[in-house]
């Protein structure tokens, strides 16, 4: 069975309450895109800071041991929760609408056992790596290091899974909050009162003190959800919903691990090609250009669950207009940064070290900011394609189009340097997103990119009659 459509009726007979009506209107949605992109952009302005204060408590080893170790544990949470944060967004609003309750909530409890289930087993493996003295050789704090980021590794990981949860019943504040901003600011708070009275401590410490106060974060969210599952009704699964959760798992695992995780290979591979200065300047200018992509991630937080619930519910129409809509307001702001990058490059630059601000590495950023753009001209696409049953095809796409990318980058970085690099990256990106588009528009007949926005005017205004007729 074709898993865009999968059956939804599986398992409704006898069981099935009262439909939640999931879906928000355009105006309650601009709204809570609005919010979650103010708690996005507090976030990364916390994320800094809360490295510089880290960096302030500890010498220049340390923090280069806490960097490595953070950047670790991160790459393997992007894996460890088996891509259950995309899972519960894609298979709860699409049961709550129907009204089977049974089913949302028995699906809640399947995907917190495997989630639990990853994170546990990752890390395990990250404990089994600091047993291995080969690798760590020349550090003598290296077990200590693994332990610390297994703990980290699962912290960030189950936060992940506990904010989709939370979004994925339409609690967009109460999912965003407890890591985006409180551990972020209690992290920041810790660490300066350790400065203030003359204390430093080393990277092992550090990254406790980071896993824990996230930990402590989401106790709250953790408490909630655990309790609401515990206590709900929930109905076994038919045998037809077990396969499509595990059909869509793999998918989904997939398509949510990839993007991030090759971000990193390439920065390794630039950092290898150019020397770690030249990487260092690179990797200010590709992290800069996120705030490109900070509409475009906050609206996604609030459009989540409106895709699933719209799309099974056969509302395509609905799930036309917020894309397209999604994609012309982020389009407009991301316009916005890229002009501001393009004026104020070399200052914007020069904040991290003013050996930055070079024509060179100005116009490194812009290329980077253009191909940001291009995406967010593409709209919601990967948040599209995962949560209408075309993970797979999203998959296949970023393998291909990424791995491409990967031996282009090489090649370019080496014989053009920082401008190569960005060119070839950007390139992947707007490779990968015109293709997913593509694909959006020849499987379900949605576009979600900006030309897709006269079509859901065209669908939004016959509603509008409709409803003043009525």
């Amino acid at each position: 069975m074709d898993d865009t459509t999968g059956n939804r009726d599986a398992g409704l007979a006898g069981r099935a309450k009262p439909a939640i009506d999931m879906r928000m209107s355009i105006a309650a949605l601009a709204r809570s895109g609005a919010v979650a992109g103010v708690i996005k952009l507090a976030s990364a302005g916390l994320s800094f800071l809360m490295f510089v204060a880290v960096a302030m408590v500890m010498d220049g080893r340390e923090f280069g041991l806490y960097s490595a170790t953070y950047a670790g544990a991160s790459l393997v949470s992007f894996f460890a929760s088996v891509g259950q944060q995309s899972t519960v967004l894609r298979f709860w609003p699409q049961y709550a609408g129907l009204g089977d309750l049974n089913s949302a909530h028995g699906l809640m409890a399947r995907a917190i056992l495997v989630a639990l289930a990853g994170l546990v087993g990752s890390s395990l493996l990250i404990l089994l790596v600091g047993f291995l003295p080969f690798i760590g050789r020349g550090t003598p704090e290296w077990f200590s290091l693994c332990l610390a980021a297994a703990v980290l590794s699962f912290s960030l990981g189950w936060s992940e899974f506990t904010s989709g949860a939370f979004r994925a019943k339409n609690a967009l504040i109460s999912g965003l909050l407890p890591r985006d901003i409180i551990w972020r600011a209690l992290t920041i708070a810790a660490v300066l009162v350790l400065h203030f009275v003359h204390v430093e401590i080393g990277a092992v410490a550090a990254t406790y003190l980071t896993a824990l106060l996230l930990i402590l974060s989401v106790v709250p969210q953790t408490v909630l959800l655990l309790r609401d599952t515990g206590r709900a009704e929930r109905g076994p699964l038919t045998e037809q919903q077990k396969r499509e959760f595990k059909t869509v798992t793999l998918g989904l695992w997939g398509v949510t691990s990839l993007p991030p995780a090759l971000g990193q290979v390439s920065t390794l591979l630039v950092a290898l090609i150019l020397g770690p200065e030249a990487a260092g300047a690179i990797f200010v200018a590709d992290r800069t250009t996120r705030f490109v992509v900070l509409a475009l991630n906050g609206i996604n937080q609030a459009l989540a669950p409106q895709i699933s619930a719209a799309f099974y519910s056969g509302d395509r129409a609905h799930v036309q207009r917020i894309t397209s809509l999604a994609a012309l307001s982020s389009f407009a702001i991301a316009l916005c940064v890229l002009a501001a990058f393009w004026i104020f490059g070399d200052f914007i630059l020069s904040v991290f070290n003013p050996a930055y601000a070079t024509p060179t590495m100005r116009a490194t950023l812009v290329i980077f900011a253009i191909g940001a753009t291009f995406g967010t001209a593409c709209g919601p696409i990967e948040i599209l394609l995962q949560l209408t049953g075309l993970q797979h095809a999203l998959f296949k796409v970023l393998v291909v189009v990424n791995m491409a990318g990967l031996c282009v980058t090489a090649v370019a970085t080496y014989w053009l340097g920082p401008i190569g690099a960005a060119l070839s990256i950007a390139v992947t990106v707007i490779a990968w997103s015109a293709i997913g588009v593509s694909i959006a528009r020849q499987r379900i007949g949605i576009n979600p990119s900006i030309l897709g926005f006269p079509l859901g005017s065209a669908m939004l205004f016959p509603r509008a009659l409709l409803r003043g007729r009525t």
